[in-house]
C-alpha cells in the first residue's frame, strides 16, 4: 500500500505541517478519490487560530487533517458501489449523516447543538457514536476515501456527485458554498418573476446567490454589502437585474429596498452575512419581505436575536427558515444548471496553492479576498 502526503494541524494557532500516511483502501461501499482541488472555507483561518471556537462547535482531536470541499477523479471503488467507476470526475459531499434517523430520512440538513467542525454531521440517534469515529478522510491530502470510511455502517453512495467534462474541477471544489446558496434560494421559492434581497452580497455565499438567482429567473436581485469594488462588479451582473447598495453609505436601507420594489417589498430575503453579523439588522430586513414571503438565514456566525411580537409574526406571515447545506438532489440539479450555462460562474477567480503552501493559503484566505475568489489547495501541484 503506497503512502500519500497530507497537511496536518498540530494545535490551534500552530502552523500546518506536511506528513505521510498510508493511502486508505476503499471498503465495499467506499469511493477513493484522487484530490484535484480542495476549496478553503473563508472562515478557516479563524477556526485554526482561535482557541475559543464558535458557539456550538468543537475542533477535532489533534493533529488533524483539515479540508472540506473536494473535487477530483475516482481512483478506486468498493465492490458494492454502483454507477461510479475509476476515472470519473466527481465532487465529494463532506456532509456526513447517520442515514437512518428521522431527520436524515427526510433530508433535513441541520446542525447539531454540539459538533466537531470537521466532518459535518446531522442529528440522529447515532450521532454521539459518530463523534468517536477517527478523523480520517479530510481533504488536505492527495487522496480521500468517501466519508463513510470513518467507521459508519454502509450507505448508498449519495456523497459522490458526478461532474461533467465542461465544469472545471477547481470550480467544483466550491460546490459547498454554491450549493448552500442554491438550496437556500430553492427554500425561498426563487424563480421567474421573483424579487430577492441578499444581505452580505459581497461575500462567498452572496456572490453565489446573485449568480444562482439570475439563473433561476429572478427579475430583480437587490444586494446589501460593504466592499465598494465588489459592489460595482456585482452591479454589472444580470443585464440590469442586479441593484446593490453600501450598508455603510446608505442610511435608509428600507427606503432603498422599497424604491426598487414599487413599495411592495421582496419575495424573499437571503441573509448570508459573515461572523459578527447583526441579528437586529436581520430583523429589520425581514420586515421588508412581502406578506407571505420567506426569510432564509445562512449567516452561521451572526449574533443577536430575532425579536417580533406575536401580532407582528401573525400578521406578517413571513416564514423564517434556516439553511445549512444541500441535498444530493439539489447538488445534482445545480451541477446540471452550471453545465448548461444557465448559472453563469465565469466571474470566479481561482487562487491555487500547493500542499506545501497550505500556511500561505491560510494567510491569504484570512485576508478575506471576497466572494469572487476561490482559494484552493491542489495537492498535485
Amino acid at each position: 500500500m503506497s503512502d500519500i502526503r497530507v497537511a496536518r494541524l498540530p494545535a490551534v494557532g500552530k502552523p500546518f505541517y506536511t506528513d505521510k500516511i498510508t493511502k486508505p483502501a476503499p471498503g465495499v461501499n467506499d469511493v477513493l478519490v484522487k484530490v484535484t482541488a480542495c476549496s478553503i472555507v473563508p472562515n478557516t483561518k479563524n477556526l485554526v487560530s482561535n482557541p475559543n471556537p464558535l458557539e456550538g462547535m468543537s475542533l477535532p482531536e489533534f493533529p488533524c487533517i483539515f479540508g472540506l470541499d473536494v473535487s477530483g477523479t475516482v481512483e478506486a471503488v468498493g465492490e458494492h458501489v454502483l454507477g461510479i467507476k475509476p476515472g470519473d470526475r466527481v465532487y465529494v459531499d463532506p456532509f456526513l449523516t447517520c442515514g437512518t434517523c428521522q431527520a436524515c430520512r427526510q433530508a433535513l440538513h441541520v446542525w447539531l447543538t454540539s459538533r466537531p467542525v470537521h466532518p459535518r454531521l446531522l442529528p440522529g440517534r447515532c450521532s454521539a457514536w459518530l463523534f468517536r469515529a477517527p478523523p480520517r478522510g479530510q481533504a488536505y491530502a492527495q487522496a480521500v476515501p468517501d466519508r463513510r470510511s470513518v467507521g459508519i455502517p454502509p450507505f448508498p453512495d449519495t456523497n459522490i456527485a458526478l461532474i461533467p467534462d465542461n465544469i472545471d474541477l477547481r470550480l467544483a471544489a466550491r460546490f459547498g458554498y454554491l450549493g448552500t446558496s442554491f438550496a437556500g434560494l430553492k427554500k425561498g421559492g426563487m424563480g421567474p418573476g421573483k424579487t430577492l434581497l441578499v444581505n452580505g452580497v459581497t461575500g462567498t455565499l452572496g456572490y453565489a446567490a446573485v449568480s444562482i438567482a439570475i439563473g433561476l429567473g429572478c427579475t430583480r436581485i437587490l444586494g446589501i454589502g460593504r466592499n465598494p469594488d465588489k459592489l460595482k462588479q456585482l452591479s454589472e451582473f444580470g443585464n440590469g437585474r442586479v441593484k446593490v447598495v453600501s450598508s455603510e453609505e446608505e442610511k435608509d436601507i428600507a427606503g432603498w429596498v422599497k424604491s426598487h420594489t414599487d413599495g411592495l417589498g421582496v419575495d424573499a430575503m437571503y441573509d448570508c452575512l459573515g461572523n459578527g453579523g447583526d441579528g437586529n439588522m436581520t430583523m429589520e430586513l425581514i420586515k421588508l419581505v412581502k406578506v407571505g414571503g420567506k426569510a432564509i438565514l445562512a449567516a452561521g456566525g451572526a449574533e443577536g436575536s430575532l425579536n417580533q411580537t406575536y401580532t407582528e409574526a401573525m400578521s406578517h406571515s413571513c416564514a423564517i427558515l434556516g439553511t445549512m447545506w444541500f441535498t444530493s438532489a439539489e447538488v445534482d440539479e445545480m451541477i446540471a444548471l452550471i453545465s448548461a450555462g444557465v448559472i453563469d460562474l465565469s466571474y470566479m477567480e481561482h487562487k491555487s496553492f500547493s500542499l506545501d503552501q497550505v500556511n500561505e493559503a491560510m494567510d491569504f484566505v484570512g485576508d478575506r479576498p471576497g466572494g469572487a475568489v476561490n482559494v484552493i489547495i491542489q495537492p498535485g501541484s
